[in-house]
C-alpha cells in the first residue's frame, strides 16, 4: 500500500533553469587627471563638540517559553514503540507534526515564526515525566500528542507555571478531555461520541452483533475506554456476551480458548492491531474452523505496517475512519497535502496512517488558534502580541471546524465530534471501501452521535495551584 501511495501522490517537481550570458570589459579611454589646485583659505579654529550617545531601548527577543520573534518551539508527546501494548504509532504521529511544520516553514510561517518540533517519548508509563519535562522546558505548546496514560500529570499541565496550550491528536482519559487547556480537532472520545460504525455493523450483521465480543488489555485507560465502546455499541443494537480483561504480556492461549467457547460471532477491537493478529493466530491454531462474521478494528489496523504483517489473518477485517481514506487522497486536498509534505519531509521512511492524519489535524487546529490569537486576517494583526493564554482563549472560540475539509464539522471548543465516518475492509491485502459505496463520501448523519451516560455531566478540571502533580 505504501508504494502505491507514494507513486500516486508524490508530486515530482523538476525545474531546469539555464542562464547563459557573457560580457566583455568595456574600453575606457585614459583621461589625464586635472591639476591639483590648493585654495588660499585660512584654517578655521576647531570648535569643541559634545557628543551624546543614545542607546535605543531593546525589547527582549524572547517573550514566552518556546517563543522568540523568529521561532516557535512545540513538543509532541507520544508513546514510543512497545510490542506488548502498541504498534509504534508514535513514529507516524511525530512524522505528521514535523511534516506540518515543514509545510508552514516553507510557506507563510506561523505568526511570522519558524516552527521547531521536538519529539518527547512518554513510553506508555511515563506520561507524568514527559509532562514535567515539557513544562520545565522551553516550549510554547504541545501539539499532536497521543499517550495511553494521558491522565497522568494533567494537574501539572494546568498549573499556573505551565498552562501550555494542548492540542492532542487523540486522548484516552476523561481528565485529559476536561483539561481547560486541551482542545481536539475531532474529539472522538467525549461525552458525545460518534458510533455510526455501530449502526452500520448492526444493520449489516444483525445476528453477529447479538453475539459480540471485545477484549481489553490490563491498562486502566483502555479498560475504561473499552467499557465506553460497549455502551456506545449497545446503544446501536449490540449485545456483548464476552468482554474479558487480558494481561499485557499474555500469549493469548487462555483468551483464545475462552473466546471460542463463548461462541461469539463478531469481535470489536480497539487495541494494538499486532495483538489482534496474535489472538487470531492462536484461535486458528486451536480451532481452524472457527471464524467471525466480522471483525471491527476501529482505526488501529489502518497503517501499512499492519497490512504487511497481517497476511491471510487480516482478510476481511474492517476499520472505520472519521475521514476519507488515504487511497482516496486525490478527492481531498488537505489529505493530499498531508501525504505530499509527509513524503517530502521524510522520504521513503514516511509512514501514512490514521494516527498520522489525526496528528496533522491537531496541528491544523493549533495553527487556526494561533492565527486567531494574532488576528492574522484582520487589520489588527499583531504577531508580537502572541501568548499562550491568547492561543487558549482563541481555541475556545473555534466551534465550527472541519480541518480544511479533512473531516466533517466538529466543535472543538465544546468537545463535540463530527458525525462523519466510513468503513474500509481488507480484501486481497488491499483496503477497499465498504461503506458508503461511492468514493469520496462519508456518512454524516446526526444520529451517529450519542451521549454516553458514563461521561454525561463531566465538568472541566480545576488546576491545582498548590500541589501540582
Amino acid at each position: 500500500m505504501a508504494a502505491t501511495v507514494r507513486s500516486k501522490y508524490l508530486v515530482l517537481l523538476t525545474i531546469s533553469l539555464l542562464i547563459a550570458g557573457s560580457c566583455s570589459d568595456p574600453i575606457v579611454p585614459t583621461v589625464a587627471p586635472p591639476p591639483t589646485v590648493t585654495p588660499n583659505v585660512p584654517t578655521p579654529t576647531p570648535v569643541p563638540v559634545t557628543t551624546t550617545t543614545i542607546t535605543p531601548e531593546k525589547t527582549p527577543e524572547k517573550t514566552e517559553p518556546g517563543l522568540t520573534s523568529d521561532t516557535m518551539r512545540i513538543a509532541v508527546i507520544a508513546d514510543g514503540a512497545n510490542a506488548a501494548i502498541n504498534d509504534g504509532e508514535a513514529e507516524s504521529i511525530w512524522q505528521a507534526v514535523e511534516a506540518w511544520a515543514n509545510s508552514i516553514n516553507k510557506t507563510t510561517k506561523l505568526a511570522g515564526r519558524t516552527v521547531i518540533v521536538d519529539r518527547v517519548d512518554s513510553a506508555v508509563s511515563r506520561h507524568s515525566e514527559a509532562i514535567e519535562k515539557v513544562c520545565n522546558g522551553d516550549y510554547f505548546a504541545i501539539v499532536g500528542s497521543a499517550s495511553l496514560n494521558d491522565s497522568e500529570g494533567i494537574q501539572r499541565l494546568m498549573s499556573p507555571d505551565c498552562a501550555l496550550p494542548d492540542f492532542p491528536s487523540s486522548i484516552y482519559s476523561a481528565k485529559r478531555l476536561n483539561s481547560e487547556v486541551t482542545f481536539l480537532s475531532n474529539p472522538i472520545f467525549a461525552p458525545t461520541i460518534n458510533t455510526g460504525w455501530g449502526a452500520y455493523f448492526s444493520q449489516k450483521n444483525p445476528e453477529a452483533v447479538e453475539r459480540a465480543a471485545t477484549l481489553f488489555p490490563e491498562l486502566s485507560s483502555l479498560v475504561v475506554g473499552g467499557n465506553q465502546i460497549i455502551e456506545a455499541a449497545t446503544a446501536m443494537g449490540y449485545r456483548f456476551i464476552h468482554s474479558p480483561i487480558y494481561g499485557i504480556e499474555t500469549d493469548f492461549q487462555g483468551e483464545a480458548d475462552a473466546l471460542i467457547q463463548s461462541g461469539s460471532l463478531s469481535l470489536t477491537w480497539r487495541n494494538s492491531g499486532t495483538q489482534l493478529l496474535g489472538l487470531l493466530e492462536v484461535v486458528a491454531e486451536i480451532d481452524p474452523d472457527y471464524s467471525f462474521e466480522f471483525i471491527d478494528c476501529g482505526q488501529s489496523c489502518y497503517n501499512r505496517d499492519w497490512v504487511a504483517k497481517a497476511g491471510d489473518l487480516g482478510e476481511g477485517i474492517s476499520v472505520w475512519l472519521p475521514h476519507l481514506p488515504i487511497e482516496e487522497a486525490e478527492l481531498d486536498d488537505e489529505l493530499l497535502r498531508y501525504l505530499f509534505y509527509l513524503i517530502s519531509t521524510h522520504g521513503t521512511d514516511g509512514t501514512p496512517s490514521a494516527a498520522g492524519v489525526g496528528a496533522w489535524s491537531a496541528a491544523l487546529l493549533f495553527q487556526e488558534a494561533v492565527s486567531r490569537a494574532v488576528g492574522i486576517d484582520s487589520a489588527a494583526y499583531k504577531p508580537e502580541a502572541l501568548s499562550m493564554q491568547a492561543v487558549i482563549d482563541a481555541a475556545k472560540t473555534i466551534n465550527f471546524w472541519d480541518a480544511n475539509g479533512l473531516h466533517g464539522i466538529a466543535n472543538p471548543s465544546q468537545g463535540i465530534p463530527s458525525p462523519c465516518f466510513m468503513v474500509m475492509t481488507l480484501s486481497d491485502g488491499v483496503w477497499k471501501r465498504t461503506y458508503p459505496e461511492r468514493p469520496g463520501e462519508l456518512d454524516c448523519e446526526e444520529s451517529n452521535l450519542i451521549t454516553l451516560e458514563a461521561l454525561r455531566g463531566l465538568t472541566p478540571i480545576e488546576p491545582d495551584n498548590k500541589n501540582p502533580e
